[in-house]
């Protein structure tokens, strides 16, 4: 009958094994005892190049005139419940919604720095670029405060009941924003 060995004893046993090996096989043929060391190295020199770009400068080259903006009007029916506080005036009603994008074109100098990985250590490309770009701004929705009526009496909300209320709310955020970015267009000889 064969005794069982506990699986930790095995690995003990092995590990000093190999510890021992491991000795042995490191002594030079000498036999003065001294040991050796291996030093591994790795390199991030892999010949690629990469290119990164740092805005130096960016103003804005020309912005729409305020009679060029266009609204994108949206017509919902919705049931208003006491439509302008008048007490079993419910109805469903065409409310609208508008918003306005406005483009405009941004002039940016660069600097584009590029690098190559390598041994020798090579300076960076450094070179000053321009470009013009046309941008976007984030959409001016029309202010629903501004609505011309209103639903409920303790929870009031206001809507528009005509596209064109709505058009102008929107144009008119989009103009505030307009004229004030007239303090960063390019000066002139830039």
């Amino acid at each position: 009958m064969m005794k069982k060995i506990p699986a930790v004893t095995i690995l003990v046993c092995a590990v000093f094994a190999a510890g021992a090996f491991a000795q042995i096989m490191m002594a030079p043929a000498t036999g003065t005892g001294s040991r050796v060391t291996v030093v591994e190295a790795k390199s991030a020199a892999d010949g690629k190049s990469s290119i990164t770009e740092k805005v130096l400068e960016e103003c804005i080259i020309a912005l729409p005139s305020l009679n060029q903006l266009e609204a994108d009007v949206t017509a919902r029916n919705e049931y208003l419940k006491e439509i302008n506080g008048v007490a079993g005036k419910n109805d469903h009603v065409r409310t609208f919604t508008a918003s306005v994008i406005v483009s405009y074109q941004l002039r940016q100098k660069l600097l584009i720095i590029i690098t190559q990985n390598s041994l020798d250590g090579q300076e960076p490309i450094t070179r000053e670029e321009e470009r013009i770009i046309m941008r976007q701004s984030q959409p001016f929705v029309s202010d629903l405060d501004g609505g011309d009526i209103f639903a409920g009496r303790s929870n009031r909300r206001y809507y528009y009941s005509s596209a064109e209320k709505a058009a102008e709310s929107a144009k008119s955020r989009a103009g505030v924003w307009v004229r004030q970015q007239q303090n960063v267009l390019c000066s002139v000889g830039r």
